[in-house]
Order: structure tokens, then C-alpha cells, then sequence
């Protein structure tokens, strides 16, 4: 019996992976950070999946009907700003985005995210920074000092 929700589970895991895996634009870009500590802002058509350790998250879906609502878990602090616009507060805070436009902007320590989508966004590091990005699949390196914009769309 074990082993079947083993599987079971397995495959529900798998199914969305693969439907996100198979709708990538072939125009989209790509942003990977890992242990960041700074601030990371994207606006994009796509879907982006992360996680911080202490951090706050904004995120704007002007359009909730363009893909999956957001899903945030593990927030101590939620405030409903606007309609379309949400602020969520704490530790060990994970959230997805997928398929749609969306702007979300992560503040704060540990930040680990995964983004394919087509958009734009900026990237500026804390001073206690220990953390890399990698755009479009170049070389990761730290995140820079001073807020540097980058560019997702496909390299090909």
C-alpha cells in the first residue's frame, strides 16, 4: 500500500512538472538564484518558482484569469494591497507562479527561485550576499552590488 502512494504521489508531482515543462514559449528566457540575499524583481509572461528563508514577496497578477492564481505558503504576514496586488511576510515563505503575467519582487535572506518566462527584471544583492544568479543559461556569478537589469528570452 505504500509503495501505491508512492507513486501515486509521484505522479501527481509529475504531471504539472511535465505540462510546465512542455508549454515553455520557445522564446522564453530563463533566471536561476540560489541562496540570495538581496532583492530580485521580475515582470513576465511565464511561471517562476521559489523559495526564502526571511523575506518579504509582493506580487502583482494584474490579469488573474491569464494562468494559475498564486500559490504562497508559510508566510506569517499577508496583507491584500489592491485587487490584483499582495504582500506576504515571514520565513520559509514558497511560492509559483505558472502561466501567466505576473511582477513579483523578493526582499530579503536565502532567496532561491527558478524562472522560465519572457520578460525583464532587476537583480541588487545585500551586502551579506553569498548568493549567485545565472540568466539564460550563462554562468552563474554573485548577484551584482549595484541593481543590474536583466533580459529573459531565449539565447537560440
Amino acid at each position: 500500500m505504500r509503495t501505491l502512494l508512492v507513486v501515486l504521489a509521484s505522479a501527481a508531482l509529475a504531471v504539472p512538472a511535465l505540462a510546465w515543462a512542455t508549454s515553455r514559449a520557445a522564446d522564453d528566457g530563463t533566471l536561476s538564484v540560489k541562496n540570495a540575499d538581496g532583492v530580485v524583481f521580475v515582470s513576465a509572461r511565464g511561471t517562476i518558482i521559489g523559495a526564502c528563508d526571511k523575506c518579504r514577496v509582493s506580487i502583482v497578477d494584474p490579469s488573474p484569469d491569464d494562468g494559475a492564481p498564486p500559490v504562497v505558503t508559510g508566510y506569517d504576514g499577508h496583507k491584500d494591497l489592491s485587487d490584483t496586488h499582495d504582500l506576504y511576510l515571514g520565513t520559509n515563505i514558497r511560492f509559483r507562479l505558472v502561466g501567466g503575467i505576473f511582477r513579483i519582487k523578493v526582499s530579503g535572506n536565502g532567496i532561491d527561485l527558478g524562472v522560465v518566462a519572457k520578460g525583464w527584471g532587476r537583480i541588487q544583492a545585500y551586502d551579506s550576499n553569498t548568493g549567485t544568479f545565472s540568466v539564460n543559461g550563462a554562468a552563474p556569478r554573485l548577484l551584482p552590488a549595484e541593481r543590474e537589469v536583466v533580459v529573459l528570452t531565449s539565447t537560440s
